[in-house]
């Protein structure tokens, strides 16, 4: 048959669109034909809302619970240090020494003080000694006196004399009584000199107030210091604290003695609410709360951290952790319809909840979520529950 060629051309036409639309309907959704993959022994969840801790996330420092400025208390020259910042120290362990000769002349002085007062004392009780032997022997004497006296054996000049004797001698042991509490007091004088002498002589000694690690040497060597010139800085290394920050509204849920849950650098921790500033802080109108961290932290000053506590409660979903699926930055999770198809779906979290996952959006209330074997999961692939 002899065919032209405008007449083969819409035939040709006419068949390449026939065959585009035979492959257009060949290619339905493979879940209504049955070919989809099918997932056996996936564990299903259904998602409720569910009552949640409402909890405030407050960012902080980690400080040390002791540190102590160890600074001069007397004028003088740094004679030498013998830490430096890393050092551990124990308490009552001398760190420094400043020059003493000003303070050890003083003490000097106070101890001759007080070995010339003992003296003293010692030679005002010879004294007294004797003026009392002196007043009992006189008095025995004017007695004997009185009674020749009465037999008019004694003349009354005889006896006035006695009588005077006697009367000065009691007034002698009263002198030296006298001078041996002036003597005594200038003795505790001497004393107490002595134990302040002391005290500024104990001060050329920088000396450890606790068991922990030098974190800071302010001088060195050499260096002319005048009272209140940091010296050393050294920090307990037992206990840590986490300082937060708390806003105002937040503040009257917090108590001492509270737990709060802590993170750092090295990992999670419990830590309680050990002090709470009643004062804000006038730029950021904030409060700080302390939230002493576990003995065996290891922590050290100035390092980031986190706490979150408790301030009430907000219902909300969470689905398992395990049922997360991450693609990126993208976080999502498979929901199981009736038919048991297995959807892809975004979804937005919050806050970890144990081994639970707030969802913020993207599911329902209701809908179930696959927990299991999300890796071998796709979407729409059919899902056999266990």
């Amino acid at each position: 048959m002899n065919m032209n060629k405008k007449t083969i051309f819409p035939i040709f036409v006419a068949v390449i669109t026939t065959a585009w639309l035979a492959a257009c309907g060949s290619g339905k959704k493979s879940g209504e034909h049955g070919t989809a993959a099918t997932i056996p022994g996936v564990s299903i969840e259904t998602i409720h809302l569910q009552t949640l801790p409402q909890t405030y996330e407050a960012v902080g420092t980690v400080q040390s619970a002791t540190s102590s400025v160890l600074g001069a208390q007397i004028p003088g020259t740094v004679l030498e240090i013998r830490v430096k910042p890393g050092d551990r120290v124990r308490r009552g362990e001398v760190l420094a020494r400043l020059d003493s000769r000003a303070p050890g002349a003083q003490l000097a002085a106070a101890k001759a003080g007080v070995q010339e007062s003992r003296y003293g004392l010692a030679e005002v009780d010879q004294s007294l000694q004797a003026a009392a032997a002196e007043q009992h022997l006189s008095e025995v004497t004017f007695k004997r006196y009185q009674e020749l006296l009465t037999r008019n054996s004694v003349t009354r000049q005889e006896f006035d004399g006695v009588e005077t004797r006697y009367k000065a001698a009691s007034a002698n042991v009263a002198a030296m009584e006298a001078k041996k509490k002036e003597v005594e007091a200038r003795g505790q004088q001497a004393q107490s000199q002595q134990v302040l002498a002391q005290t500024f002589f104990s001060y050329s000694r920088i000396v450890s107030p606790i068991d922990g690690v030098v974190t800071a040497k302010s001088v060195d060597a050499g260096t002319l210091v005048m009272p209140g010139t940091p010296i050393l800085t050294v920090e307990d290394t037992a206990h840590y604290q986490l300082e937060t920050s708390v806003p105002q509204e937040f503040l009257s849920k917090i108590y001492l003695g509270q737990e709060a849950r802590i993170w750092m650098e090295q990992g999670q921790a419990a830590g309680n609410v050990v002090e709470i500033v009643p004062a804000a802080d006038p730029a950021s109108r904030t409060f700080m709360v302390k939230v002493a961290l576990p003995t065996a932290c290891v922590c050290r000053s100035g390092e980031y951290g986190k706490a979150n506590f408790a301030v009430g409660e907000q219902k909300a979903l969470a689905v398992p952790r395990s049922a997360l699926v991450e693609r990126g930055e993208l976080e999502g999770i498979y929901v199981v319809d009736p038919n048991g198809v297995a959807e892809y779906r975004l979804v937005t979290t919050g806050k970890l909840l144990g081994d639970q996952v707030e969802i913020l959006s993207g599911l329902s209330d209701g809908e179930r979520v696959a927990r299991s074997q999300v890796d071998r999961l796709s979407d729409g692939a059919r899902v056999e529950a266990q």
